[in-house]
């Protein structure tokens, strides 16, 4: 249960890195957009965190899911 939960709580600190790279990638390409700079590298990179950051809220979803289970299980 403890390794569980240590897991949710990794799971959720890359959550809020991930979270704050999308946010700094996005002030960045506002910033390059309104300069007149090309955005491709820069929305490349959003697009990679963006899909890192849904794996991550998929992989903590199932990890909820799983302790879940595993709660009602032993309730039963």
């Amino acid at each position: 249960m403890i390794r569980d939960r240590d897991a949710l709580v990794a799971i959720a600190q890359r959550i809020a890195e991930a979270e704050n790279r999308v946010g700094q990638l996005n002030d960045r390409l506002t910033r390059l957009k309104s300069e007149g700079s090309d955005t491709s590298q820069a929305q490349e990179a959003l697009q990679i965190v963006s899909r890192n950051l849904s794996n991550l809220y998929v992989q903590q979803s199932a990890l909820r899911r799983s302790m879940w289970e595993s709660r009602w299980a032993k309730a039963g």
